[in-house]
């Protein structure tokens, strides 16, 4: 039974810059971290990717939403009773997808726990699951993409995604082609994160064609479907939809429409290993591929993905789980509301050659310091 929940607001810094659009993100970014203790004192952690960059919701609204709502919702329900959880949690706020998926994932780990078997066993899937890295480039220099692909192949990429858009189209073909020429045997996909136009479109169609670049993410912005109708009527890659993937019930209609050949589903835009799992579900019965998303989860939010993904029979190859192992710094931060934070995520997935497996410890496999949380370590 839930005794008790505590949250905390840390900033954690970013090893390099990263692209929004035509802007760069660079410094830190602030992440909440939720603390779930049962009434025997086993501790389950979770993470709500809020980073303002890529979440609709801010780390502070975040924040308060747990505090305020979900935690007195939550203190007295047995861990173990996952649709209760949930039952629980919309019963008194609706919406919210990212908290309310910080604290899914806190129960899931204490339940796994407790139960003493890795989580994704309670969610029946594979505690063997392995999943390959894609690597997102988005740097506008065609040179500076080449380098980068390079440096990344060598350390065992074999998928690329690239960020376009934004940049003139000419200059996008620049890079498709620069990027190709970098890795002859990769495979390539284009993001555009909602900022193609379709004059953009045309000029690279052709170029994408002869780099063999394998589906083109999100073209336009998450509610243009119509759009996308129309666009499928002479652009003949295959698509892929990320930010208009947003929970299950909006789901079906999008894919009885027919606008994609693959989504992508991220654990906190989906509201946790629930909503990833129905996601991938009704995905399934469209034949519709499913794609691992990400946002900017430390280790424990990637560890706790991967459980809920490990029940998925058919994934596409790669996912977006680069993100604490190549730009988010989580081995140890500072705290935005004062916190010591003199050591980071402890455990996480397995990382070998770009490639991830599970923990096969009891839970998610991955814990965060108790000085974190302002408590002191058991001696």
């Amino acid at each position: 039974m839930i005794k008790s929940i505590t949250t905390a607001l840390l900033r954690l810094p970013l090893r390099q810059v990263q692209m929004r659009g035509s802007a760069a993100v660079s410094g830190d970014q602030e992440c909440v971290f939720v603390r779930m203790v049962n009434d025997s004192g086993t501790v389950g952690f979770g993470e709500a990717s809020a980073w303002a960059v890529f979440s609709e919701q801010s780390a502070t609204a975040v924040k308060s939403v747990i505090d305020e709502l979900l935690s007195p919702a939550l203190v007295g329900v047995e861990e173990a009773d996952r649709h209760g959880v949930q039952r629980a949690m919309d019963a008194v706020v609706p919406g919210n997808a990212v908290a309310k998926a910080a604290v899914e994932m806190a129960t899931l780990d204490l339940a796994s726990k407790s139960a003493g078997v890795p989580a994704a066993y309670l969610l029946g899937g594979s505690t063997n699951f392995e999943i390959a890295l894609s690597y997102s480039i988005s740097s506008f220099d065609p040179d500076a993409v080449r380098d980068i692909a390079r440096q990344k192949d060598a350390g065992g990429y074999r998928i690329f995604k690239l960020k376009v858009g934004a940049a003139e189209p000419t200059t996008d073909v620049r890079r498709i082609r620069s990027l190709r020429a970098a890795v002859p045997d990769a495979a390539i996909r284009l993001d555009f994160n909602g900022r193609g136009t379709e004059p953009g479109l045309r000029v690279l169609l052709d170029p994408a064609r002869e780099a063999g670049v394998e589906f083109c993410e999100q073209p336009f912005p998450a509610t243009q479907i119509t759009r996308l109708e129309r666009l499928r009527t002479w652009f003949d890659l295959p698509l892929s939809l990320d930010e208009s993937v947003t929970d299950a019930g909006t789901l079906e209609g999008l894919l009885a429409r027919g606008v994609c050949e693959f989504i992508s589903i991220k654990y906190g835009r989906a509201g946790g290993a629930q909503g990833v799992i129905d996601m991938s579900r009704a995905a399934a019965r469209y034949g519709v591929g499913v794609y691992c998303g990400g946002l900017n989860e430390s280790r424990l939010g990637v560890a706790a993905a991967m459980h809920a993904f490990s029940t998925v029979g058919t994934l596409v190859p790669g996912s977006d789980f680069y993100f604490p192992f190549e730009v988010l710094d989580d081995t140890g931060v500072s705290g935005a509301t004062g916190l010591p934070g003199a050591t980071g995520v402890i455990g996480g997935p397995v990382l070998q050659s770009a490639r991830l497996s599970l923990p096969r410890s009891p839970g998610i496999g991955a814990r965060l310091p108790d000085s974190w949380f302002g408590v002191e370590a058991a001696a």
